[in-house]
Parts: structure tokens; sequence; C-alpha cells
């Protein structure tokens, strides 16, 4: 269930994608609502700063990192197995019968589809790791301006990427970002195992 912040917030966004439609349509400019529409109180957040630069998506990018590396490295080691593998085949070629070198070979290709699948496995994991981790930082981030516009009075925020001009006294990206590192320092990046399944 969205808050009262929250539901406030939705109701400014759409104050001020349908104030002007309404107000055109009403003939000789009469109101089609009981009561007016509030007059918008606008602030403005750099949410992809916030996602940069909070303490939690710092973290996060740090330990997916380091799986990335620890993954690589396993890849790596499998990889140079297949190839040692491969050398080996070829060197016996001459000493085996033809249906005993195919026999190897396709063993050998199946091995190393296998590496091929655990790559794009591993990669599924990381993402699906991250989204889940950021979801979070995500849902701090919208708490968090939900309190500050409640406190503070606003009705409606932007993103600041999408205005073409503000004051830097409606910017709440300072604001916004002490509440996130104070409410969420840190965030737990699930390890999600094959197919999905955490």
């Amino acid at each position: 269930m969205r808050s009262p912040a929250r539901r406030r917030l939705l109701g400014g966004v759409l104050t001020a994608a349908c104030g002007f439609t309404l107000g055109a349509a009403a003939p000789g400019g009469g109101n089609l609502s009981a009561e007016p529409f509030p007059p918008a109180v606008v602030a403005v957040v750099n949410y992809q700063r916030l996602l940069r630069e909070a303490k939690a998506a710092r973290q996060i990018r740090e330990e997916i990192e380091a799986r990335r590396r620890r993954y690589q490295e396993e890849i790596k080691k499998k990889e140079q197995e297949l190839l040692e593998k491969e050398r080996e085949i070829t060197r016996q070629r001459s000493l085996l019968s033809p249906e005993a070198f195919a026999r190897k070979r396709r063993e050998f290709e199946r091995e190393a589809a296998a590496v091929q699948r655990q790559v794009q496995e591993r990669r599924r994991q990381l993402d699906a790791a991250s989204a889940s981790a950021y979801a979070e930082v995500r849902n701090a981030i919208i708490e968090v301006v939900g309190e500050l516009a409640e406190e503070r009075g606003f009705n409606l925020v932007l993103p600041s990427t999408a205005v073409l001009l503000f004051s830097p006294r409606l910017d709440l990206t300072e604001e916004v970002l002490s509440g996130l590192d104070a409410r969420l320092p840190r965030v737990e990046v699930p390890e999600v195992a094959a197919g999905g399944t955490e």
C-alpha cells in the first residue's frame, strides 16, 4: 500500500500531466471537478547521482565486481582445462581409430558447451543479484523523498534530467543522499542460484 506522502507525489504528477487537458476540454473554461487542483509545489532530484554516490549503491557495485572477478577466475580455470584436453586429443589423433577420435571429440564439445552455459548462467546470476539489490535502494529513495516532500510541502518531485531549467534551491539531492545513507548504509546482495532460485 502506498504511503500518504507517496500518494500525494503521484497526485502531483497526475495534476501536472492532466491539468491543461482538463482545462482545455471544459466548455467556456468551466471547472470539470468539484475541487480545484492544488498548485504544484515542485522539487527536483538527481536520481542518477543517488544511484552512483549512495553508500549502499557503492557497496553493491563493489560486491558485484568482486563476484564477477571470482566467476572469471573460475571460468578461466575451466577454459584452461579444456584447452589442455583439446591438445591431448590432438596428440592422440594418430593413435586412435576414427571412431574413438570422434567419440573423444564429441565429449570435448559437450564439455565446452557446458562451460559456455555456465558463463551465461553466471552472467544471469550477477544481473539478477544486482537488480534485486538496487531495487532496495530505489525503494529507500522513494521513502526518503516522500518524507522530505511531506515535511517541506512538495507535491511534485521530478528527476533533474527531465527538467530543462530549475533553481538550485529546488534541488533535494543532497538531502535525499544524506537521508538515504542514514536509512540504508548497505544492502545484502543475494546469492542467486541456478534457475533463478535464491
